[in-house]
């Protein structure tokens, strides 16, 4: 198999780069005809951009920008719950919520009480 020299791969690799670009350019032109049909469409229906943002929240989805309901089942965030167990050595604390920290279950595999570091 023969080697191939620096030149001969810069030269593939600039070839290479000049194809991608072409393709770039090509799917971006692609992008500003599909946005100038949609624009003329929209106009010619008398579709606004409200209108698009109206029929998504009707699907189900928010629409961009819109404002979200807080609560437990939008997974919305939550107060913060005070600690129950604090690390005395280095003053990490748990809230007793969640998979238990490696500090506590590594107290806890040398035997010590959980209870010991109730706060």
């Amino acid at each position: 198999m023969p080697r191939r020299s620096y030149e001969s791969l810069r030269k593939q690799i600039e070839k290479l780069e000049a194809q991608a670009r072409k393709l770039e350019e090509a799917a971006e032109q692609k992008k500003k005809q599909a946005v100038t049909q949609v624009v003329a469409l929209m106009k010619k229906l008398g579709v606004s951009v409200d209108d698009l943002g109206a029929a998504r929240a009707r699907k189900g989805r928010p629409a961009k920008g819109a404002a979200k309901k807080h609560s437990a089942a939008t997974g919305a965030a939550k107060k913060p719950v005070a600690p129950k167990y604090r690390n005395g050595k280095t003053g990490e604390t748990w809230s007793g919520r969640g998979r238990t920290p490696r500090w506590l279950a590594a107290l806890e595999a040398q035997g010590k009480s959980r209870e010991d570091y109730r706060v």
